[in-house]
């Protein structure tokens, strides 16, 4: 166990580091190890004494250093409750051969170096909500649970909320209502800190202050070459927070977010729900809704093209970030006869838990986006084809699969722009853009196929119709991506580069593009293309 003068002489770290080149020896690794209060000649499962596999050897060593409250292995209840905790059932399949549990920041800079010294691979779970197997999970590794890393503190004047990946958003919102303050952030309480904000982060305010990522005044990082914790900022390495905007978990793991504040109104929310015959009324409506957000600011919108009980239905989500009950911006939408209209004003925490509340845990789940440049007639055919082929899956057990429109507005793309810009390869010449998003969930593993099959062959459809229109763009959204995409070539040529260059500065030895193998890596998706 790390002792109380062990942890004392931790801040010493931070100033005086040993830098470890390309290639650096076990020699070198353990040097790093020594600074951060490890001395590995004192570890017997770094020593030879056990013999251990990889993973066994990286397992007894945190057991070692921090004790059973911090390490739960294979098949104890606490493992078990860990590995069960995920949204998806694809990542509560994967058996890590332990958790950690990190309570401060050189704890996961430990980890990082154990792994290097032992070529353990591991992954850090924030919130578990990725859809795939290995997002958050390391089958066989470490799984790192961020969990006790939950600081959430305001900076004396309350323009700054210092907030730890162990969060969740509801959590953040409910610590900041007191103060009638809130941050950029997720639409739902379960939805984790760290995944969102380094990948994007669409938000109830993002037509007012941009996509979440654009809204970090700065980032405390774990660097892989020697377990230092950098800051991350416009002035304070300013390539790496580039590279963080969007570059999800590829130059480093992010120990503290610090966000701009912002004030919390009300919000106003209506779903108003719509036959098949009122279709083509809804994507004029949210073709006027996105393009009116020069106008103003505080709406967001969403609308979910699915079949519901036998029928085709539209179910448009309008928010608004005040207490107006019916915003002039939202008329066309109001002028289209609806099945259903729930229309209520709650706080931000209320209205993230009601979301929160809808969604399901424990099924098998897929996320795969696309986006193309917002054009009405497109939008309509999209709709047309989705329904045309949506009885191909109709015979699944369980199976829910939703087409979701969202626009990424001119005001959202002006924001990506500030503080040097994010790594996301978008501007306001290319917009307003339109993501379609599908969202699928089903039961059996068996039926894992047939839904990606569907899926990919539904997008294969839209590009190449998109492209005979003049109407494609090429990004795909990190956080809606499918295990099939590789999300940082649709960045553009020039930004995979630089990306490529910000890594290789900070992580000349690849630890987390190799050691850290889940998720969207520089290079490629997760799997391969099942076209």
């Amino acid at each position: 166990m790390m002792t109380s003068k062990t942890i004392l002489f931790l801040p010493w770290v931070v100033t005086h580091s040993l830098a470890l080149p390309y290639g650096a020896s076990n020699t070198q690794v353990d040097a790093a190890l020594y600074r951060l209060g490890v001395d590995v000649s004192a570890v017997p499962h770094l020593n030879g004494a056990a013999a251990e596999n990889e993973c066994q050897s990286a397992c007894g060593t945190l057991c070692h250093l921090f004790g059973s409250e911090k390490v739960f292995v294979e098949n104890s209840f606490d493992y078990r409750n860990v590995t069960k905790s995920y949204w998806s059932a694809q990542q509560n399949e994967v058996k890590p051969a332990c958790v950690f549990i990190p309570s401060i920041d050189t704890e996961v800079s430990t980890l990082v170096l154990l792994s290097q010294r032992t070529n353990c691979p591991f992954a850090a779970k924030s919130g578990g909500h990725a859809a795939f197997a290995g997002a958050s999970s390391s089958q066989g590794g470490i799984t790192m649970l961020f969990q006790d890393l939950n600081e959430i503190a305001l900076n004396k004047d309350k323009s700054i909320a210092s907030i730890g990946p162990g969060n969740k958003w509801g959590q953040v919102y409910k610590a900041l209502a007191p103060y009638d303050l809130a941050v950029v952030g997720g639409r739902a309480s379960e939805i984790g800190v760290g995944g969102l904000l380094t990948g994007g982060g669409i938000s109830y305010f993002s037509n007012l202050h941009g996509w979440a990522l654009d809204n970090v005044e700065s980032f405390e990082v774990v660097s892989a070459i020697n377990g230092d914790i950098l800051t991350a900022s416009e002035t304070e390495h300013p390539d790496l927070y580039w590279a963080l905007r969007g570059g999800g978990n590829n130059v480093g793991l992010v120990t503290k977010f610090n966000l701009y504040t912002i004030p919390s109104p009300p919000l106003t929310g209506t779903t108003r729900v719509f036959s098949e015959d009122k279709f083509s009324n809804v994507v004029e409506a949210f073709v006027d809704v996105a393009k009116d957000a020069t106008v103003d600011g505080n709406a967001q919108q969403y609308v979910i093209f699915a079949s519901m009980g036998g029928a085709n239905v539209a179910s448009a989500e309008l928010t608004y970030a005040d207490n107006v009950r019916d915003p002039a911006i939202f008329e066309k939408y109001r002028s289209i006869p609806a099945l259903s209209d729930a229309s209520t004003t709650k706080s931000l925490v209320e209205y993230c838990d009601g979301l929160a509340a809808q969604d399901q845990y424990g099924l098998r789940e897929i996320f795969w986006n696309r986006s193309f440049k917002l054009d009405e007639d497109f939008a309509k055919w999209a709709v047309d084809h989705w329904f045309s082929v949506l009885p191909q899956i109709s015979n699944i057990p369980g199976a829910i699969v939703g087409l979701i429109f969202q626009a990424i507005t001119e005001p959202v793309l002006e924001k990506m722009s500030y503080a040097g810009g994010n790594a996301l390869g978008l501007d306001v010449s290319g917009g307003p853009i339109l993501m379609m998003h599908v969202l699928g969930m089903w039961n059996s593993g068996s039926d894992d196929d047939s839904i990606n099959d569907f899926i990919n062959e539904f997008f294969d459809d839209a590009v190449s119709e998109a492209k005979s229109r003049g109407v494609d763009n090429n990004f795909v959204y990190m956080n809606y991506a499918s295990r099939f995409q590789d999300v940082v070539s649709s960045y553009g040529d020039a930004n995979k580069a630089r990306l490529r260059d910000i890594a290789s500065k900070y992580d000349p030895r690849g630890v987390y593009q190799t050691l850290q193998p889940g998720y969207f890596k520089l290079t490629h998706g997760p799997v391969a293309d099942p076209s």
